[in-house]
């Protein structure tokens, strides 16, 4: 394991028990919204297809994605990804607390998936990009497991675009730090740091630099959050 996935690891355990709990608080309930945008955006023409969550944390996005699923009338075959498995063990038991059967939880590394070529239809993610130790070999990845036509539906934070925007979330990382530092001063310090830092437009170059096709951006919220979606 890489030194930076084991920094994140041990960063994810030591919030799991909090996680869930802070992202409402944090963002005002807001990432609910967010989840089921993703979600809806992760719904494919046909009646069933293959989806990978990749990075699920406590599983809200892949319980999103069934839930939108089950609403359109569809069968989606969800399978659930991990490498912590403090944040697993939260997912599995919500999924159990909603009766939810058929999410496949499993134990894994985003950078290096044991899943053959072409396995997946759609590929989800949310606020766990920015965590990566390599971005580039993360999208090489994602688009190997990809079926043709395929579509990877990406939801995360980082700095907004225009100066109102930048501003406001100036003061929204300051209440980020604040709010966080009653539970790990250190761990949210490293989240607030990872938005800042984080470059979405690069994220989209290197989509289409790994032959990803129609790739888009959608800002969600004043631009806090945003939407990548692309397809193979």
């Amino acid at each position: 394991m890489r030194f930076m996935s084991e920094r994140i690891n041990s960063l994810f355990s030591d919030i799991s028990s909090n996680y869930d709990t802070m992202n409402h608080v944090l963002s005002f309930g807001i990432d609910t919204l967010w989840r089921r945008k993703a979600a809806k955006a992760a719904l494919l023409p046909g009646r069933s297809y293959r989806v990978l969550d990749i990075a699920t944390g406590t599983g809200d996005l892949a319980i999103a994605v069934r839930k939108a699923a089950v609403s359109h009338s569809k069968s989606a075959d969800i399978t659930a990804m991990d490498f912590n498995l403090d944040m697993l063990k939260i997912a599995k038991s919500k999924a159990s607390n909603y009766n939810i059967k058929d999410i496949k939880f499993e134990t894994g590394d985003a950078l290096k998936m044991k899943y053959m070529d072409e396995s997946f239809d759609v590929l989800t993610s949310a606020f766990a990009l920015r965590n990566f130790d390599d971005l580039d070999s993360f999208l090489k990845e994602a688009y190997r497991i990809l079926r043709p036509n395929g579509k990877v539906v990406f939801l995360d934070m980082a700095i907004p675009d225009s100066f109102f925007e930048r501003e406001f979330f100036r003061l929204y990382s300051r209440f980020m730090l604040i709010a966080g530092s009653l539970v790990d001063v250190g761990a949210y310090a490293w989240l607030v740091k990872s938005i800042k830092n984080f470059d979405k437009k690069r994220l989209a170059q290197l989509a289409a630099k790994n032959k990803f096709k129609n790739v888009k951006i959608t800002n969600l919220t004043s631009g806090i959050a945003y939407l990548l979606t692309a397809e193979k």
